[in-house]
């Protein structure tokens, strides 16, 4: 009877992605990934193919791409990649200094406990072999920087940098890109950071975090060029 599952009727029952999902999860993946550079041209025949849908789902996730400011869109040609600027990398690091600074002061000052799990994540984002994988390291980034947000319980700030999260994906993939030699450093800061705050001291966080949160500035030249 294990084997009725398997059946043509299972596989009618079962829930599909929507087409238009897996388009979008394919391509929204080879970017942050930087399989796709910026300014790469999208073809919506060439994208069909690619994940055997119709041209119809294509243009549904190029939308949604679009709105998440992931591509541009060209009228009856398809899409463009977007490129982040070194205005938005600075911008974003901007609305994150002010949200994480509170943040890490408050964790400081309340001796709020840092979750083991963090060091385990550390551990894994400075694995040699991830250190290519651009979209691992940039959500693993952001999982870690959430996690101490949400350590604080102030449900409206965390909705706030959950806002930035797309953003920060594609900028943040961008900058590691340009400068992947920067990883060993980011670690390290993370490190740092999560050390300052075991031991309470605010100020110590703040600093490590400002440093972590300023955009180097080989980056923004490649960024403005």
């Amino acid at each position: 009877m294990d084997n009725v599952t398997r059946g043509p009727a299972a596989k009618r029952g079962a829930k599909q992605e929507p087409a238009w999902q897996r388009v979008y999860t394919h391509v929204r993946a080879r970017i942050i990934g930087g399989e796709i550079a910026p300014g790469s041209f999208l073809e919506e025949a060439t994208v069909s193919t690619e994940v055997g849908v119709s041209r119809t789902p294509v243009r549904e996730a190029f939308q949604r791409l679009h709105a998440e400011q992931f591509i541009d869109r060209l009228p009856r040609r398809g899409a463009m990649v977007r490129a982040a600027t070194a205005e938005e990398l600075v911008q974003l690091y901007e609305t994150r200094r002010v949200i994480e600074s509170f943040v890490v002061r408050r964790i400081a000052d309340e001796g709020i406990a840092v979750p083991v799990a963090l060091d385990t994540l550390l551990v894994r984002l400075s694995a040699p072999r991830k250190a290519t994988d651009l979209a691992f390291q940039a959500e693993g980034d952001f999982s870690f920087h959430r996690t101490l947000v949400d350590l604080i319980g102030n449900a409206v700030m965390l909705g706030v940098f959950d806002g930035l999260q797309l953003r920060q994906l594609r900028v943040a993939t961008r900058a590691v890109a340009l400068h992947p030699e920067r990883l060993v450093l980011i670690h390290a800061q993370h490190a740092a950071l999560l050390a300052a705050l075991r031991r309470r001291d605010g100020a110590a966080a703040v600093v490590i975090l400002d440093e972590h949160l300023q955009p180097a500035p080989e980056v923004l030249s490649r960024m403005q060029s």
